[in-house]
């Protein structure tokens, strides 16, 4: 680098440069009085710094304040495509290929040098000798005379083309991400390890827009204007487990009232070198609507379930206006019927449902003369044949109305029995529904241990110990012991 600061160019090009040339050549040898001959010792400076060249991962190059260049190393031909002696013999200027749309940059880099420390650094395209594009990284110094002019400049020259797609890619990724987290129609914000947020989306901006700007704030403070960290809040346990959670939280208002509901949702944020957790991401979505609509929904499903209940009822009192005792035993058989769900661990809702099943099981009496359903005495072959059609009666009134439980069917069957003896189908026992074997149990013992229109009560040791004989045989054996659980403990009695 010295020769190139001196002006010494190869010797082979004594013509372009004249005697300046060979100064360094008259130093070598001046060096060199009494030792091996100048020529051996000058071609032998000459390899070494050609060597030395082709070993820098860079072009080497003097130019000058033109453009103009009179010195590249042989790397510049790979680099642009042109021929090295089209820039050296000035035919071609650097200039002439560097990127119209960042010459002013480059030039200004250039004053800019010059008014400091006479070096600069700058990155600009270029296009060559395909006509492609080529980013450069240029590392110069500026060479002044004594009184400030610029003589040349010196540097060298790195391809960064590979560089600069590498960063665009990243760049274009970072755009798309950036647009995607922007267009998010829920709430994001970055919390980093203090719970001061970095990031936040648009949709959390407005959200929070009597807290803005949210950046920089802790998140405690910005969304609910706490002076310290919301313990039960899914970004807090995250922080302290690594873990994610959720949870639903009320919107408050600038008043301070819940004005909706948001579903929060906090994920570690881990680092990509470290793996280790930088904060959290906190996700919310605004479900106000959906919790409106559910307690729509929910209002709906108590209207209808009063609505069932009242459609229920006035059933029953039809059945009741026509035979007072049939009142008393429907409710009765409900409260033994529900006690026996319960017992055998069914759910409320199943519970509930056995409730309607004992209010309806024999609405089909209704098509039973009223003389015969309030005879005093035993019936005839003929009436009891007439009180078995109500099973059937019953079913064909309610099967078409849409109940959540198998109302109809129940009510069709409970006269059934395991063995195939019961009416009004003579089904067996794997054909009878759990519903139906349940007010089968319910509907004998209340029926047993109370009084009817042609005999006194029998009384409930007995109703057992009628269960209690058929079990496996008329009446389901796990519904039996259950009652039997219930009224041997006096864990029920009828009210």
């Amino acid at each position: 680098m010295r020769c190139l600061n001196q002006g010494f160019q190869n010797p082979s090009y004594p013509s372009r440069y004249g005697k300046q040339a060979f100064r360094p050549v008259q130093g070598l040898m001046e060096e060199n009085p009494a030792g091996r001959p100048t020529m051996e010792v000058l071609l032998e400076s000459d390899h070494d710094f050609k060597l030395l060249l082709n070993n820098i991962p860079a072009v080497v190059f003097r130019g000058y304040i033109d453009g103009s260049v009179d010195f590249f190393d042989q790397k510049i031909e790979a680099m642009t495509g042109y021929p090295r002696k089209d820039f050296e013999s000035r035919q071609r200027k650097w200039t002439d290929i560097v990127f119209e749309e960042d010459f002013e940059a480059v030039k200004q880099a250039f004053v800019q040098g010059l008014k400091t420390d006479k070096s600069y650094v700058r990155e600009y395209r270029i296009r060559n000798r395909k006509n492609n594009f080529l980013w450069i990284q240029e590392r110069s110094q500026i060479v002044c005379d004594k009184s400030g002019k610029v003589q040349y400049v010196s540097g060298i020259f790195f391809d960064i083309t590979s560089r600069k797609q590498t960063e665009e890619a990243l760049q274009e990724g970072e755009r798309f991400l950036s647009s995607i987290f922007a267009s998010i129609l829920d709430g994001i914000s970055v919390i980093d390890l203090n719970f001061t947020i970095v990031q936040v989306n648009p949709t959390m901006e407005k959200w929070y827009k009597q807290a803005l700007p949210l950046i920089g704030k802790k998140c405690y403070e910005a969304h609910h204007g706490r002076s310290e960290p919301c313990q039960p809040c899914p970004a807090y346990r995250t922080m302290l487990t690594g873990e994610p959670h959720s949870d639903t939280i009320p919107l408050k208002g600038d008043d301070g009232r819940t004005v909706g509901w948001a579903d929060v949702h906090a994920f570690p944020w881990l680092s990509k070198t470290t793996g280790k957790m930088k904060g959290v991401i906190k996700y919310i979505r605004d479900i106000t609507y959906r919790v409106e609509a559910e307690q729509t929904v929910e209002e709906s499903l108590k209207n209808l379930q009063k609505a069932l209940k009242g459609t229920v009822k006035a059933l029953a009192n039809t059945l009741e206006s026509k035979d007072p005792y049939t009142a008393g035993h429907q409710r009765r058989v409900v409260q033994l019927a529900c006690a026996l769900a319960q017992e055998l661990g069914e759910t409320p809702h199943y519970i509930e449902g056995m409730g309607v099943m004992g209010f309806l099981h024999d609405l089909g009496k209704i098509a039973v003369p009223g003389e015969i359903l309030s005879k005093p005495s035993r019936l005839s072959s003929y009436e009891f044949n007439l009180i078995k059609i109500h099973p059937q009666a019953g079913y064909d009134i309610l099967k078409t109305i849409d109940f959540p439980w198998p109302v109809a069917l129940a009510v069709l069957q409970h006269h059934e029995r395991l063995d195939g003896s019961g009416y009004p189908h003579g089904l067996l026992g794997h054909d009878i529904i759990r519903e139906a074997k349940i007010l089968a149990v319910a509907d004998v013992v209340e029926a047993m241990a109370s009084h009817r229109p042609y005999r006194p009560a029998l009384g409930l040791d007995q109703a057992m110990a009628e269960i209690s004989q058929h079990q496996g045989v008329l009446y389901d054996p796990a519904v039996v012991n259950a009652c039997l659980r219930l009224l041997a403990d006096k864990a029920f009695t009828f009210h």
